[in-house]
């Protein structure tokens, strides 16, 4: 599975959210959403299942991600989903008074990478449960290190 993308915009002085994720062989097709205030407002979503045995299937599925999540953003910077949005959020986009922000959707830019997923930096695969361990210690000691709740750590 291809770690997804994710992009802070603003459009028109209001903040959205676009995510774009590969959902896996088990249901081969990408997915891109586009929120506002935790709300999904409008969603695309491409299939992949007749390409699962093609050679770089991987790459194949992160151009996929990247020039879906371009389009969202691309038909967000271009006022594609302006009736959604003004429908949604009950009030005109040009009574905000905010001209369209400019979004650099080219098709030259290199959308960012998401981080490191739990585990992924490793140089050799590594068995869940060792993850797992590594994971539930590494909490261990922090909750060790952290003050218990309600104490008191000096006095002035």
């Amino acid at each position: 599975m291809i770690t997804g993308v994710n992009s802070d915009v603003r459009y028109r002085g209001v903040a959205f959210h676009v995510q774009t994720e590969d959902s896996g062989r088990d249901h081969p097709h990408v997915i891109s959403h586009l929120y506002h205030g935790g709300s999904i407002l409008a969603s695309e979503k491409s299939d992949y299942e007749d390409q699962l045995d093609a050679e770089g299937l991987d790459e194949h599925v992160r151009c996929i991600v990247e020039k879906q999540h371009r389009s969202m953003l691309q038909d967000l910077a271009a006022g594609r989903f302006d009736a959604l949005i003004e429908e949604r959020l009950g009030e005109s986009l040009e009574e905000r008074g905010a001209s369209p922000s400019l979004v650099d959707c080219s098709d030259s830019s290199e959308l960012p990478r998401s981080p490191a997923l739990f585990g992924e930096l490793d140089s050799e695969p590594r068995p869940l449960h060792e993850l797992i361990l590594e994971h539930l210690e590494e909490g261990a000691r922090r909750r060790a290190a952290a003050p218990a709740p309600g104490k008191v750590l000096a006095q002035g």
